[in-house]
């Protein structure tokens, strides 16, 4: 309630000084407009400051409203902006309070101070916990480690043991089947060479070259030269073979030894069992017709194709099993 009453007054206070502020422009104002009208040498007898000093000029009468405005608006200034004096109950109460705050405070600390000293307490009750586990792994570590170890070695010799005798027995196991394929095998090639005697003289050997085949199918007649043959009609082995090689020379692009040479090759490739690498081998031995061959000497033949394949096969034209055998050679003989 003092404190409303107190505003009240302060209220009212302001409020006067201010419209004494407010009159005191309203006169400055006035003698400013009268100044200028009249000039400053003009007599005016204001209402108030009339009935104490009478008569005055205008320009001083505007002095002194200018000068009271300014008074008075610093007082009202003054009074607006003046700290009040604190509310006694006020004053109690925020004293209150901060004792209040200050007891809570050390009540805080004395909290914290106690906590702080239980985690430091749980901290060394730990670290000593820990010490003590470190202590007992580490010894269970070292024994650990040292079994395993031993384990180690153990199974290390097992392993060295096992490998050792899995590798003899494997010696001794891949040596005797390898002795038995080498028995197989010999055994197999006998019976190879067998069947294909039995096989030779069972089945007669058939020529690898025909008389109505393509003359392509001669060794070293390829598709250019045998379409030139067509153009001259000769449209097979057995049309090549009876075709007078001087015409084939002068209307083809081979000459009329090479006509011949390649009749030759046909001859001996239509004997059976002769095969295109036999005939260029027969070709090379001299002989150029069936005729020849059948009258050969088998065993000064054998020399001279034998020599020829040796060459043949260093050469890399024909591999070893490739060379005929004297059973071969003998075959041609009969069979021509």
């Amino acid at each position: 309630m003092r404190r409303k009453v107190m505003a009240l007054k302060r209220g009212m206070i302001v409020w006067l000084s201010a419209f004494a502020t407010f009159l005191a422009i309203l006169s400055s104002f006035g003698m400013a407009v009268i100044v200028a009208n009249q000039g400053g040498d003009a007599i005016v007898n204001p209402y108030v400051l009339g009935s104490i000093f009478g008569d005055l000029g205008a320009g001083t009468y505007l002095w002194i409203s200018v000068a009271s405005t300014c008074i008075l608006l610093g007082i009202t200034c003054i009074l607006i902006y003046r700290k009040q004096p604190p509310d006694p109950e006020i004053v109690k109460m925020f004293l209150k309070v901060g004792g209040n705050l200050a007891a809570l405070r050390k009540a805080q600390e004395t909290s914290i101070t106690e906590m702080a000293e239980q985690i430091e307490y749980g901290r060394k009750v730990n670290q000593k916990f820990f010490n003590k586990v470190n202590t007992d792994l580490g010894e269970k570590g070292e024994e650990t480690l040292a079994l395993l170890a031993s384990q180690k070695r153990m199974l290390k010799k097992a392993r060295t043991d096992m490998i050792s005798t899995l590798e003899k027995k494997t010696d001794e196991t891949g040596s005797k089947i390898s002795a038995d394929l080498k028995k197989e095998r010999a055994e197999l090639e006998e019976i190879k060479v067998r069947l294909e005697r039995i096989e030779g003289c069972m089945v007669p050997v058939q020529a690898e070259l025909k008389s109505l085949a393509n003359p392509e199918d001669i060794k070293g007649i390829g598709p250019s030269l045998g379409k030139e043959l067509r153009g001259l009609g000769i449209n097979s082995v057995g049309d090549f073979l009876t075709a007078d090689p001087a015409v084939i020379g002068e209307k083809t692009r081979v000459s009329q030894e090479m006509a011949e040479n390649l009749q030759s090759m046909g001859q001996l490739m239509m004997v059976p069992g002769v095969d295109a690498n036999d005939a260029e081998m027969l070709l090379e031995a001299g002989i150029k017709s069936r005729k020849e061959l059948a009258g050969q000497d088998l065993i000064k033949l054998c020399r001279k194709v034998g020599a020829i394949a040796k060459v043949s096969v260093d050469q890399g034209k024909i591999s070893k099993e490739e060379s005929p055998s004297i059973e071969e050679i003998s075959s041609w003989i009969r069979n021509a």
